[in-house]
């Protein structure tokens, strides 16, 4: 009987180191949970910022290159502007040296019928 006791409570003993090894194991591998939950938190709160930073700086990138857009339509509006301004003016030009030419053959015209005006041979 008392073998049977010496052998239950060294069981007992063994049993309770074991347990004890276990409920240690537990609470290393608890902590760890804690600690990677933790980590994927920061994470995913990391990556909601870089997100809204993402979406924010898209958002912008976009009015740019909204307002970009406007101002070449704008300036290609202007650059076709100043190009039929040019075309309408070198007509002019054009037109005023037909007019001066024949302003000038009428003006030679009438000085050669003026007295006293010399005469070509």
């Amino acid at each position: 009987m008392v073998q049977l006791t010496r052998q239950l409570q060294n069981e007992r003993a063994a049993l309770q180191s074991r347990l004890k090894n276990i409920e240690q194991e537990r609470d290393a591998l608890r902590d760890q949970l804690q600690r990677r939950e933790a980590e994927y938190s920061s994470v995913t709160e990391s990556v909601a910022a870089h997100e809204a930073q993402v979406q924010s700086v898209q958002a912008e990138a976009q009015s740019v290159q909204a307002a970009l857009q406007l101002e070449l339509s704008q300036c290609k509006a202007e650059c076709e502007s100043a190009k039929q301004r040019f075309a309408d003016s070198q007509a002019d030009a054009v037109r005023l040296r037909q007019v001066a030419d024949q302003a000038r053959g009428r003006i030679d015209s009438i000085l050669m019928r003026l007295p006293g005006a010399p005469r070509e041979s």
